[in-house]
């Protein structure tokens, strides 16, 4: 039987078991299947359903697109709401901007978008205008989304691609940051700014288990109550993501003498390690989890479980974004005296339902 007298379901069914690569390196090997992959919608919706699901399908293929734009009033996003919240942020000396950890995870010294957008959380959490937010995305954001990102591809291009292939390669792709790329948190500055030291970059090192052989260790300074690394997210579509942080857990025996000494002056020491990791989205919501779980016990607990060797995945918490965002994110370890450290190889969205 020849592939021409195949009918469309059963080329359907064989397809959804490909990869991306492998589908479209199918469409090239025929006349036939290159029309039925290139030029065929349905196609695309079809491989949509069958790898993420029905509310997904839902979601991605009809509603973000149909669904109105949220207001800015809704979002508090005006001009109004704007020069508020950057009026608060004026009230900082320069030197606090990097002495709060969540002012220099938003990088409040280069901009004020992240703090306009965690004000803008707040204000929504706690005086909602409306209980109708949806997530809601223009097609012409998503071309000019894609745009962006590949630099190569024209309008023109774009038009002559099906939006379902365009949103299928978007739901599939990796949503990663490694930890190498990001910046370190330091908890101090200077007065009035000057000589500021958290340009300082984190202290990164090679371990050939991690995605790309080097990683972040991050663990508090003696002159610096706390440190980590932040990072950024850029153009995410509307949905729902879980986070996810892929680390290592590791106890430095270079620094066990000095802890054992500040436990003798206090024994509570041994205890009082803490992390804590916050997300937030430029028109969605935040993701939290704070010393009360990423405590002690969660770090001995897991060194039982994985040891100083092992990597493992721990999620952080689910993040909802109702329209094109960017994702500010900080990850901070405090009063672990050096001794309790954590290796950082990278942090990935997933979509979920």
């Amino acid at each position: 039987m020849l592939i021409d007298d195949l009918p469309c379901h059963i080329l359907y069914h064989f397809c959804k078991y490909l990869s991306f690569i492998d589908i479209i390196n199918t469409s090239q090997t025929c006349k036939r299947l290159y029309i039925l992959i290139e030029k065929d919608d349905y196609f695309w919706m079809l491989l949509i359903k069958n790898n993420f699901g029905p509310k997904l399908y839902q979601r991605y293929v009809y509603e973000i697109f149909q669904n109105r734009k949220n207001s800015d009033y809704a979002l508090y996003h005006t001009e109004k709401d704007k020069r508020k919240f950057e009026k608060r942020l004026r009230k900082h000396e320069p030197k606090n901007v990097c002495n709060f950890w969540l002012l220099n995870m938003l990088d409040c010294k280069d901009n004020s978008d992240g703090y306009i957008a965690y004000n803008s959380i707040v204000k929504q959490k706690s005086h909602p205008r409306t209980n109708d937010i949806n997530m809601s995305l223009t097609i012409e954001e998503f071309i000019e989304y894609y745009l962006n990102k590949t630099k190569t591809l024209t309008k023109k291009d774009l038009s002559q691609i099906s939006l379902y292939k365009l949103i299928y390669f978007y739901l599939i792709e990796s949503k990663r940051l490694l930890g190498v790329d990001m910046f370190g948190i330091y908890i101090r500055c200077s007065k009035d700014h000057f000589s500021c030291t958290n340009s300082i970059t984190e202290n990164q090192e090679y371990d050939s288990s991690s995605s790309t052989g080097r990683c972040v260790r991050l663990y508090s300074d003696f002159t610096c109550y706390q440190a980590g690394i932040k990072g950024k997210f850029k153009s995410i579509l509307p949905g729902v993501y879980e986070i996810i942080c892929r680390i290592k857990l590791d106890k430095n025996d270079e620094y066990l003498a000095y802890f054992n000494q500040e436990c003798c002056k206090d024994d509570s020491v041994k205890e009082l390690m803490g992390c804590y990791f916050y997300a937030l989205a430029d028109h969605g919501l935040d993701c939290e989890r704070n010393h009360e779980t990423l405590n002690y016990d969660w770090f001995e607990s897991n060194y039982i479980l994985h040891g100083n060797t092992n990597w493992f995945n721990e999620t952080m918490g689910k993040i909802k974004i109702f329209e094109l965002s960017d994702i500010y994110f900080g990850f901070t370890i405090k009063r672990e005296y050096r001794y309790r450290n954590i290796l950082f190889d990278y942090i990935e969205l997933n979509i979920v339902d």
